[in-house]
């Protein structure tokens, strides 16, 4: 009991992409530098600021000078990803802990920037969208009624037409409103599901089906993956363990089919860099790029370049959807405004010439 108390003590909120990034990139450096590994979160907690961040070095430099691993520490402080604390143990056991902990910087770099770009992609329509709803129902709750009731008070007749357009107008307040709740409803969904490992996701299989095409997605999990082999390259993992551990690092999905075929090829007798490209992960020049990596011995540097290829294609993609969405939404935006404003306008043409002006 004591120790499972100790172990609820520890736990807290996991760290994100960006904070991983950097925590590997320090602890790299230091050890690249001949420090060990308990001098190195040594120093590193001799130069963190307050707060968690120097909780969170402090318990793991007290469990590292107990005689825990590097590994066994973090998983024991509950605050890492399971299959960072895998490749940890793995760099430990081959003596390439430096070469691990570089390259899971590197992989977080790119998750985090993978992040921020679908986080920007998704963020412009939202904001957009909830301006619209926001102009709609300040025109049809403030400014209708106020044209109505003055065509009201005047007492002037009414044409068909403009009694349809009034109607419109008032059908139009009860859309906007019910707009504006809705846009409102799901921005709050969205910060509580963000909350919870579960509910990011939830939130990111959501926004792949309502935001991005296959195209994009598949180009965004081809990042992944490739980012995720080249860390596992670096480790000193062979193609089959290596594509293993990525498809579990990536999760499921569409993209799963891929490697599962890209597998079956290998098993057939093909070479990595040609079963990628008949499975439909790489293109043929990124295919040749590994093929010629893999043939001069530098395998894990032309994975790391076709991963860098990868991550520009996406963010390219990801770049050239928000220039879609843009014109369409400014359009949207530009078509309920107008529609609202030939609300007030009809029946203050109609009043002007019920009064003979």
């Amino acid at each position: 009991m004591e120790k499972t108390s100790e172990n609820e003590k520890r736990a807290g909120r996991e760290l994100n992409a960006e904070e991983l990034s950097v925590f590997c990139l320090k602890l790299a450096m230091m050890i690249k530098s001949g420090i060990s590994v308990e001098k190195s979160v040594s120093i590193l907690l001799e130069d963190a600021a307050g707060g968690p961040d120097r909780e969170l070095l402090a318990e793991l430099h007290k469990l590292i000078d107990e005689g825990f691993t590097l590994s066994k520490s973090l998983e024991a402080l509950g605050r890492f990803p399971s299959h960072m604390v895998r490749m940890v143990d793995i760099g430990q056991v081959t003596g390439r802990l430096e070469s691990v902990l570089s390259a899971l910087s590197d992989f977080y770099r790119r998750e985090a920037g993978i992040s921020k770009m679908i986080r920007n992609a998704i963020t412009y329509p939202a904001v957009m969208l909830v301006v619209t709803a926001v102009i709609l129902l300040v025109l049809v709750s403030r400014v209708l009624p106020v044209f109505q009731q003055v065509f009201r008070d005047m007492g002037a007749s009414i044409s068909a037409s403009v009694q349809v357009m009034l109607r419109v107008a008032d059908i139009s307040k009860y859309l906007a409103v019910g707009l504006s709740v809705v846009f409102v409803a799901m921005v709050a969904a969205a910060v509580l599901m963000s909350l919870s490992s579960g509910g990011k996701a939830l939130l990111s299989r959501v926004a792949d089906r309502l935001f991005f095409g296959n195209k994009l997605n598949f180009a965004v999990s081809r990042s992944r993956f490739a980012s995720a082999m080249s860390l596992m390259l670096s480790s000193g993992l062979n193609i089959g363990e290596a594509l293993e551990r990525s498809g579990e690092l990536i999760g499921g999905g569409a993209f799963s089919g891929n490697i599962k075929r890209c597998r079956e090829k290998i098993e057939e007798g093909e070479t990595f860099p040609k079963a990628a490209e008949a499975a439909g992960i790489f293109t043929g020049m990124q295919s040749g790029l590994l093929s010629a990596g893999f043939r001069s011995g530098i395998t894990e540097q032309a994975m790391n370049e076709v991963s860098r290829l990868c991550e520009e294609d996406s963010d390219a993609m990801l770049f050239r959807m928000v220039n879609r969405v843009e014109p369409a939404l400014i359009v949207i935006l530009a078509l309920s405004v107008g529609l609202v404003l030939l609300s007030v306008m009809l029946p203050l043409i109609g009043m002007m010439t019920a009064i003979g002006v």
